[in-house]
């Protein structure tokens, strides 16, 4: 009876333990669907000591130990686990790479200037052949790099699969990209990314050369937060919720993100009836831009009952290109791609807080909202997990001050640049930004996955799943979490928050027609049918009068 009761409130304990831990963000700061995940929780610590990589399926005895591919499938074999970097560099994948279920990429363990991905994509998702499917669970990224040169038409990251769920991407760089930069598609749910860099895509190698469209989220994706990004030299798609969905309950947080240089209509939410909160976001058109042709566009477009919660987003006026050659003939095809017009002003449509906010919402051309089609909703959707809103002006600093994977390589200091001076666009031809990922290997004698300084500072050797450090995190997790939160400390403030990259456009006149003009108009022929006209009435009365005397008299 005693080991009945004992067992009985061991059960009770676990349970409670079970549900703190599976309620608490899976790192401090992490917000938005998903991010209560438990991902590599209690798994194993694999470790990346070089960077090659085998053309070869993902499967332990086509690869060489150390390799990221090989941690990745060590990962898949003992149902996931920690990926650390012992080096720091460019790793060349040559196909796609599959990362499995409870898995934690901890590219901030990369020592000194980090970690980065060039070639094969990264796919969430590992391939389950009973149902033949793609799909993987509970994944956190972090700090990690993508750098292109992939086969053509590739996306970076691919969260795919029924059953793919609980995904965060935190603090990932990605640019140079051929389609998608972190597309959410086939039925993966309860996704967040945040505190990204997606954009500065590549040619794409297929017939539309530039398709630089970095969040697509399509067929039956559902649950999606997308917060505190940055978006730079993108054609659309920041993010574009498509209409190719079955269900009509999809939700969507997209909220202070920064949008630079964008195409034409950057964001767009079509999924049936779906419902989202947007929130505090900034678009700032660039040298790429469309202009303006027949009025201001939207910068959010949306169809088939899509509702959407407003609130403090704006979008700036600048110069963009217009979209002709000289013969004034529209570009076409793969030209509209690669060639620009004249520049041509862009007026934003809402560049204060004093303006309409529904001014920024529409179809196609047609701005404010269209009932039944695309509609505006009074209050934030409460069944949205909650992210933490930053003012949109002072998010403009945030984001630039903490993009990305950290510590910034050259390439998104480089897009840093071209953000703060409004300038640069998009790039067919990959630049040499002259990246250097190099460092010192931490010290991990027993290989536990923590630097041995660090265990020292705490007390001494440490089990990296105690929690002697922290009663939620392991004590692999509050390290992690510790050199995530150094990265951020060294961040340099950025500052763009002035009158000149807030400057206002006089909008186009919107007056009544003045009819003014019509009238004197009409006087005037009135005064010459008056002088010519009656002459030429009175001679025909007159042949009238002679013609009929004649007949009278004849």
């Amino acid at each position: 009876m005693q080991k009945a009761i004992l067992f009985g409130c061991w059960c009770i304990i676990e349970g409670i333990c079970a549900v703190s831990s599976a309620q608490i963000p899976c790192f401090p700061g992490a917000e938005g669907f998903g991010t209560d995940t438990v991902h590599a929780r209690g798994k194993q610590v694999f470790h990346v000591t070089r960077l090659d990589d085998e053309d070869k399926l993902q499967k332990l005895h086509y690869l060489k130990p150390g390799q990221l591919r090989y941690a990745l499938a060590q990962a898949a074999e003992a149902g996931g686990g920690y990926i650390v970097f012992d080096v720091a560099g460019s790793i060349k994948l040559h196909r796609m790479a599959e990362i499995p279920s409870h898995t934690y990429v901890a590219g901030q363990t990369a020592p000194g200037s980090g970690i980065a991905i060039e070639g094969g994509a990264l796919w969430i998702g590992t391939w389950k052949q009973d149902p033949a499917v793609y799909t993987a669970h509970d994944v956190v990224v972090r700090h990690v790099r993508y750098r292109g040169r992939a086969k053509a038409g590739s996306d970076a990251f691919n969260i795919i699969g029924v059953g793919t769920k609980n995904v965060v991407l935190d603090h990932v760089s990605v640019s140079f990209f051929q389609d998608g930069a972190a597309d959410i598609v086939d039925g993966a749910t309860d996704v967040t990314l945040q505190w990204c860099h997606f954009g500065d895509a590549a040619d794409s190698g297929t017939d539309e050369r530039y398709h630089g469209q970095p969040n697509l989220i399509t067929k039956d994706a559902n649950r999606v937060s997308i917060h505190h990004n940055l978006y730079t030299h993108t054609h659309s798609r920041t993010p574009w919720a498509t209409s190719f969905f079955r269900i009509e309950d999809f939700q969507i947080e997209f909220s202070n993100n920064l949008v630079y240089d964008y195409r034409k209509y950057p964001s767009g939410f079509d999924a049936p009836k779906g419902i989202g909160n947007v929130v505090g976001n900034l678009y700032v058109p660039g040298s790429f831009s469309h202009a303006d042709q027949g009025g201001p566009r939207p910068v959010i477009v949306g169809d088939n009952g899509f509702r959407i919660y407003l609130r403090d987003n704006l979008a700036l006026s600048g110069t963009g290109h217009n979209n002709k050659g000289s013969d004034g003939q529209s570009f076409r095809g793969n030209d509209q791609h690669t060639q620009r017009g004249s520049p041509g002003e862009i007026v934003g449509t809402r560049q204060t807080s004093e303006e309409a906010e529904s001014a920024l919402m529409g179809k196609g051309p047609t701005t404010g909202p269209i009932r039944g089609v695309f509609e505006t909703h009074d209050e934030r959707f409460s069944s949205i997990p909650i992210v933490s809103y930053t003012p949109v002006k002072k998010n403009l600093n945030q984001v630039a001050t903490y993009f990305g994977a950290l510590p910034r390589d050259n390439t998104d200091k480089r897009v840093l640049r071209e953000l703060s001076t409004r300038s640069g666009g998009w790039k067919l031809e990959i630049p040499d930004d002259k990246n250097v990922y190099a460092g010192d290997v931490r010290p991990d004698a027993d290989l536990d996955g923590i630097d041995d300084r660090w265990e020292a500072k705490k007390g001494g050797d440490l089990n990296p799943h105690g929690h002697e450090l922290d009663p939620n995190y392991e004590n692999m997790e509050v390290y992690l979490n510790d050199l995530a939160q150094s990265l951020v400390a060294d961040c340099v403030p950025v500052d763009l928050q002035n009158a000149e990259f807030f400057k206002v456009t006089a909008k186009p006149s919107s007056k009544p027609l003045d009819v003014r003009p019509f009238f004197l108009g009409f006087l005037g022929l009135g005064a010459v049918f008056l002088v010519f006209g009656y002459k030429y009435i009175y001679s025909l009365w007159q042949a009238r009068a002679s013609f009929l005397a004649k007949i009278y008299h004849s």
